[in-house]
């Protein structure tokens, strides 16, 4: 799905504001804390969720478990996802769309040589990025895993449940390490099909009104499949009891905006983000600027030496 929104952004002639609706559209989810994703999901598809509420039926069987884990771990990834192949596909040159048109490849090839070539490193970035989040999220299997148990929640029984075993959940770290260090390996593999152009070119694409129109419907109803889920969010703080009072009311907002101890909370994790993204965002900065400084140094140094030789 990351994939389609990128694709739709970069490589189709669609109007610029739908595909500037689709960036912004894409990373909301990233605003929420997982376990908000598990409650969202209940009170969408659940027995008296929004979803019965529009069209009288419920669209799943069950929603606790493996697939409402799925489903919010697809939800929880996909900002992720979109946001790695949205970065890769500014620097795709597409001069060799039109090499490739006149060449007389098929769509197929065409869209392999390139699309799909110079975004395998990216690919398997996305995907190890979207398993590292679900292997070791902790919000949703607790929301909404029901009995279907995972190794987050394993490790957190074993720390924080009713007989704490720091031991115990020592070894169970340890084990979501090994794919972890797999994950780490293949990545360093995939790197090698990375490609790079010397320069990029920015040109239209050929017109196709029939792959806009059909990457346009595929979007659209991606982008409306995700914003339903959490569309709940902004409509129960303003439901008197869902579902059984279906009655408008600003008692709950008012209540919880009088809060102290909200209020202070809220203060407390706006004072832990804003020093985790300052004191992150330049530890990373001053260690990009060292590492790049090395590399221009090894090739200063080795010029060097090639003038002396």
């Amino acid at each position: 799905m990351g994939f389609i929104l990128a694709y739709t952004v970069h490589w189709t002639n669609l109007p610029k504001s739908f595909k500037q609706f689709i960036k912004l559209a894409a990373l909301f989810p990233m605003l929420l804390p997982t376990v908000t994703y598990g409650f969202a999901i209940i009170y969408t598809f659940g027995k008296q969720g929004l979803l019965i509420q529009i069209i009288g039926f419920q669209l799943f069987e069950d929603i606790y478990g493996f697939y409402g884990m799925w489903l919010g771990y697809t939800i929880y990834t996909l900002p992720i996802a979109f946001l790695l192949l949205n970065n890769t596909f500014q620097y795709l040159d597409k001069k060799f769309v039109v090499v490739s048109e006149l060449m007389g490849d098929s769509p197929y090839r065409q869209f392999d040589m390139t699309v799909v070539r110079p975004l395998i490193g990216t690919f398997a970035a996305a995907m190890i990025q979207c398993f590292f989040l679900a292997f070791t999220d902790f919000g949703i299997p607790a929301s909404i895993g029901g009995q279907y148990s995972v190794i987050a929640t394993e490790l957190y029984t074993q720390i924080l449940g009713a007989s704490p075993s720091f031991e115990k959940g020592a070894v169970v770290a340890l084990f979501m390490l090994v794919p972890s260090i797999l994950s780490i390996a293949i990545l360093w593999y995939v790197a090698r099909f990375n490609v790079r152009y010397d320069s990029v070119e920015m040109i239209d694409l050929p017109t196709s009104k029939i792959k806009d129109r059909v990457l346009a419907v595929l979007s659209s109803v991606i982008l409306a499949s995700l914003l339903l889920v959490f569309a709940v969010i902004f409509i129960i703080p303003w439901i008197k009891s869902w579902p059984y009072q279906m009655v408008f009311t600003t008692e709950i907002v008012s209540e919880a905006l009088e809060s102290a101890n909200l209020m202070r909370v809220y203060k407390n994790s706006l004072l832990v983000a804003v020093l985790t993204a300052v004191f992150g965002t330049l530890i990373t900065y001053f260690s990009a600027c060292y590492t790049s400084a090395q590399a221009c140094l090894k090739w200063v140094n080795s010029v060097l030496k090639a003038q002396h030789w």
